[in-house]
């Protein structure tokens, strides 16, 4: 017998990162969605360095460059940067890691004064940098290619530094080698990768579009409508009706002049030039207003 394929058991916490099977049309739709992704970089890098203007009045440098990757295993948050977690509707849609120092550094560009007290930035964060981690937060996922998330019912907490974080996708904003701060990263979670759909191309409409609207209205063609004339019949003369038959005509002094079932204008029938026309002898809306007065 042929041996075709061969697997072996996985144990337990040995470091292997395992993902449910994906289909060929689900991976295309995840590159898809990464590239969709990956063109929101520069929208994403001038929001986040909206929020951090404060810090560059303090000799801060701002994030100069985002990179987006799939790691290869969970995220294990470290003691001494500050972890935030993203919920919505009791789901948690990413972590935010930032260093303690430049959050603090941040915090107190906001919100202290000189008489704020010295404090060591390896503290619980405080009411005021849990407002700017909701900030960054905000306007991250304000940028996102989606349209599911209402901002307001966005909610903070603090990651427990013992939990690992399974990111599939995650955004590393650096600040350049010149600047010792370690880049800050924005991890997100499958749940929020599920939220974003590939957003159809809008098209441009071009600017004189009325105008050819306006030209194309007017060229649209129409069909006019004239009964000559009519001719009643029982049905046992209808029932005997055959090929080569003559059937009278009367014609009308009068007729209407139609468009589709709205009648428009009254008309005689006549000849000219050996052609059959029809002269226009009264307008269908003059003559209802005359009845109306």
């Amino acid at each position: 017998m042929k041996t075709t394929a061969t697997a072996r058991l996985l144990k337990a916490n040995t470091g292997p990162r395992v993902r449910p099977i994906m289909l060929v049309q689900e991976k295309l739709a995840r590159t898809r969605l990464l590239q969709q992704l990956t063109q929101s970089r520069r929208a994403l890098l001038d929001a986040i360095n909206a929020i951090l203007a404060p810090l560059g009045r303090g000799g801060h440098g701002a994030a100069c460059a985002m990179t987006l990757t799939e790691p290869a295993g969970p995220q294990l948050p470290e003691p001494h940067h500050a972890w935030f977690a993203l919920r919505y509707q009791q789901k948690t849609l990413g972590w935010w890691r930032i260093d303690r120092c430049s959050l603090d550094q941040l915090a107190s560009s906001y919100y202290g004064s000189l008489s704020t007290p010295l404090h060591s930035p390896l503290r619980q964060p405080s009411q005021s940098e849990f407002r700017l981690a909701k900030k960054l937060f905000t306007a991250a996922v304000a940028e996102l290619p989606t349209t599911l998330i209402d901002v307001q019912q966005l909610e903070i907490t603090l990651v427990a530094g013992t939990m690992t974080l399974d990111a599939p996708a995650v955004w590393s904003i650096d600040f350049g080698a010149d600047n010792l701060a370690p880049p800050m990263l924005f991890c997100m979670t499958e749940h929020l990768l599920a939220l974003m759909a590939e957003q159809p191309k809008q098209a441009q409409a071009s600017g004189d579009l009325p105008i050819r609207l306006n030209q194309w209205l007017k060229h649209l063609p129409l069909t006019l409508q004239l009964t000559l004339g009519r001719h009643g019949m029982p049905v046992q003369s209808l029932n005997r009706l055959a090929v080569d038959d003559i059937i009278p005509i009367n014609l009308h002094p009068k007729t209407l002049l139609t468009v589709g079932k709205r009648p428009l204008f009254y008309a005689t029938v006549h000849s000219h030039e050996g052609q059959m026309v029809a002269k226009l002898t009264q307008d269908i809306s003059q003559q209802e207003d005359t009845n109306l007065g």
